[in-house]
């Protein structure tokens, strides 16, 4: 949930992980992640470049250093990402992307439920070290420029998070 400890990288977790057993559906590898509403694409990694053993171990020996993570260093975490702008601050990112769909493109428009890309784990540790690992969809929503529940006490991150999935 949003506001854990992430003391591997030391900062806080900005979205919910869907894991395949602990989300009410298969998640694997290659799993379709669909747009979760109607917007337009405002990023769309689709020339990213795997983090390297050398460059995990730097990001994470600053970020042990300096006691948090560079906001850089945190985007570079992220792995291949999608953003998609639904209007009145509302931007949802899909992180850890396998691949993205070859439609979708920054300043398309596209529908809720739309194949936007695959699951799997760019970005972490495991994505270095393993592919077949931890793969999961890492799924954010921001609101006026923060993410939902920022530094508030988890029950309330909670009631907002069922509220965002909730008809």
């Amino acid at each position: 949930m949003p506001n854990a400890p992430r003391e591997y990288r030391h900062g806080t977790h900005e979205g919910v992980d869907f894991y395949s057993g602990a989300a009410c559906a298969l998640i694997e590898r290659g799993t379709p992640v669909l747009a979760a509403k109607t917007g337009v694409v405002i990023r769309a990694d689709h020339d990213y470049q795997e983090i390297t053993s050398e460059e995990m171990d730097g990001i994470l020996t600053r970020s042990a250093q300096q006691g948090y993570t560079d906001p850089e260093d945190l985007d570079r975490l992220r792995g291949r990402q999608v953003w998609i702008d639904h209007g009145d601050t509302i931007v949802t990112r899909y992180v850890h992307l396998l691949a993205i769909d070859e439609a979708v493109q920054v300043g398309v428009a596209v529908e809720g439920g739309q194949v936007i890309g695959y699951v799997g784990n760019s970005g972490t540790p495991e994505g270095v070290t393993d592919p077949n690992l931890e793969n999961h969809l890492h799924f954010e929503i921001w609101v006026g420029g923060s993410y939902l529940g920022k530094d508030l006490p988890p029950a309330e991150v909670r009631y907002l998070w069922e509220r965002a999935f909730s008809p």
